[in-house]
């Protein structure tokens, strides 16, 4: 039993105990088997333990019968009666054999006296064990910091200059290269030129007599070997004070110029590092290598813990940039105040942090529709392949007619999806009430979403069969019991279907309610919080809601990109930690309760 109970100290609350509050539990608890359809709490009876679940399942219901909650190992339950003294409002029911502890009512309410933060842990929300989980993967991620290191897809190209050169042509080379500073090569070694060696060059030219570029290098230039230690690079250009510096191959040949900002960016989240690259691109094959870093920085932002709703948004600003280069080298000058480039989907939500697919369409201008529009859509549907977009499955891309047409044809289409509606061309609704425009004359896209608005103000009875969609999937609040039970997908959930689509379509539909023009869910939500549709309470639990749900997808899409297999939106439930399953299970009943809202506000009981 010490052994058993021992295990428990690693999890969320006992890890808040000191050695002597622990040990008080652990010498007061028992282990106790109860055999299937044992009743642990009766409704409205008092918990006289605190319930440790060891081995087993305990399921909750209502007065019902309907399923409310479920716990099983290292899962805790009875805390919150106990501390209130109240009976329960719901019955606890063992549907899998339990080995369990008991620890005694006295015994808890003892430590909950000595130590609030245990206590307060049994009522704190899902904001409050987010920021636990925060500080969980903080921690986790240092190590891995601490041991990166250093290769040649983070260097700026070398701009290496013969000793004997002259230092206005030196100059206007490194003008013309675009570089932030010169390598000058000696009969032995490298120098180093930066701008304060150019600041002193023009101070003290004519005293000196100054001409060749030698006479202002640094020299030798301090330099490092591909593959070393980034944090050693971190010291080294710390200790002399260094901003540049030259990385060598094992032939002491010049690789590039390493950049304390880019370095730092890699220690914070190499956001500016790839928007510095995006930027400089004067080629396809530079705004392919800048944008092919994503993954990077987002595994780095996600492993300290930063909210994938800002992850989100990061990855979604440096995506509009990649697109407006895009749009700009690959789309003929001709069109660009004739079309508008417009993301949707998951993009057009700014939602997709991983690229999952591509969601894009060009719109056209009335009375304009290019003769070469297939082949210019398919370079670009192509480069968004080499960098890595896996193709939409339902073909929702510019090479698609039907997303690549002149606004008339658009308009026509939303006339359609009012007059003779069907499921598909309501999807086909909410996939463009997502759209956001990135590029070309974006005027076209606002006159679209206005006729859109126009047209459901015309036609409101057709938001009750918009908004009838969240019913389409089964909301796993039954939790484990809604695994996916195939060999591919054995005890994991689809969190797209079971909860994502439920609460982005639930918001979606009171959105075009309310005609609001943003598209991501997050600031959907908060403008239906300003208009006093939803209570300041419901949105932050809506928003928290999505962001474990995205956290835990992103864990695990990142894991998979790690092993190489195909990124989908199935979470282990097995696999998570007890924190994170508890979260789940908390953002779960929040989807449930919104859906009955939503169900309620577009009285979808009545909806044929």
């Amino acid at each position: 039993m010490i052994t058993l109970f021992e295990n428990i100290k690693t999890h969320l609350p006992f890890t808040l105990l000191t050695k002597k509050e622990f040990d008080h539990i652990k010498n007061d608890a028992q282990i106790v088997y109860y055999p299937n359809d044992t009743v642990l709490i009766g409704k409205d009876k008092t918990p006289e333990n605190l319930f440790v679940v060891i081995k087993g399942i305990v399921e909750v219901f209502d007065e019902n019968e309907e399923h409310i909650d479920m716990y099983h190992t290292h899962d805790i339950f009875g805390g919150i009666e106990i501390i209130e003294d109240q009976p329960s409002e719901y019955s606890y029911k063992v549907t899998e054999e339990l080995i369990c502890f008991e620890i005694p009512k006295a015994s808890f309410l003892d430590i909950c006296e000595s130590n609030k933060d245990f206590k307060h842990y049994f009522f704190s929300s899902i904001v409050e064990r987010i920021e636990l989980l925060k500080e969980k993967k903080e921690y986790a991620s240092m190590s891995d910091l601490m041991i990166a290191r250093l290769d040649e897809s983070i260097l700026h190209k070398a701009c290496v200059i013969a000793s004997n050169v002259s230092i206005v042509d030196s100059l206007k080379r490194m003008d013309e290269e675009g570089a932030s500073c010169l390598l000058v090569q000696n009969d032995e070694g490298y120098g180093i030129v930066t701008d304060a060696d150019f600041r002193y060059y023009i101070l003290q030219k004519e005293e000196k007599s100054l001409e060749n570029i030698s006479q202002i290098q640094s020299y030798p230039a301090i330099s490092v070997k591909n593959g070393e230690l980034l944090f050693n690079i971190l010291l080294l250009m710390t200790e002399h004070s260094i901003k540049h510096l030259p990385v060598l191959d094992d032939d002491n040949n010049v690789l590039g110029i390493l950049e304390l900002v880019d370095l730092l960016s890699f220690f914070s989240n190499q956001s500016h590092l790839i928007t510095v690259q995006m930027e400089r691109a004067q080629k396809l094959e530079n705004v392919v290598a800048a944008a092919k870093r994503l993954n990077v920085m987002i595994g780095a932002l996600h492993a300290k813990g930063v909210k994938s709703r800002y992850i989100a948004k990061l990855v979604s600003e440096i995506n509009r940039k990649m697109y407006m280069k895009l749009f700009k080298m690959i789309i003929p000058h001709t069109w660009h105040d004739k079309c508008t480039l417009i993301l949707l989907g998951s993009e057009g939500r700014a939602s997709q942090i991983l690229r999952t697919d591509q969601d894009n369409a060009l719109v056209f201008e009335k009375g304009f529709m290019p003769q070469d529009a297939a082949s210019v859509t398919q370079r670009f549907i192509e480069v968004l392949d080499e960098i890595g977009f896996p193709r939409c499955e339902g073909e929702i891309m510019m090479i698609n007619p039907k997303w690549c047409k002149p606004i008339e044809a658009y308009k026509e289409d939303i006339y359609d999806w009012m007059e003779a509606p069907t499921y598909e061309k309501f999807m086909d609704m909410a996939i463009f009430f997502d759209s956001t425009p990135v590029a070309g004359k974006l005027s076209l896209h606002t006159e679209l979403i206005d006729y859109l608005f126009h047209k459901v103000e015309q036609t409101p009875s057709i938001l009750m069969h918009f908004a009838r969609a969240i019913e389409t999937f089964e909301s796993p609040l039954g939790l484990f019991s809604q695994f996916v039970h195939d060999k591919a997908h054995k005890n994991e959930i689809d969190i797209k279907k079971g909860a994502l689509f439920a609460l982005i379509h639930g918001v979606r539909a009171l959105a075009l309610e309310h005609q609001i023009r943003a598209t991501n869910t997050t600031l959907r939500i908060k403008a239906l919080n300003n208009s006093g549709f939803l209570s300041k309470e419901d949105a932050t639990e809506l928003m928290e809601a999505l962001e474990v749900f995205t956290t835990l997808r992103l864990h695990s899409q990142l894991s998979q990109l790690a092993k190489g297999e195909k990124i989908d939106n199935y979470i282990s439930v097995v696999n998570i930690g007890k924190l994170e399953r508890d979260l789940l299970k908390e953002a779960l009943k929040t989807v449930n309760k919104f859906k009955k809202i939503v169900s309620y506000h577009f009285h979808l009981s009545i909806v044929g």
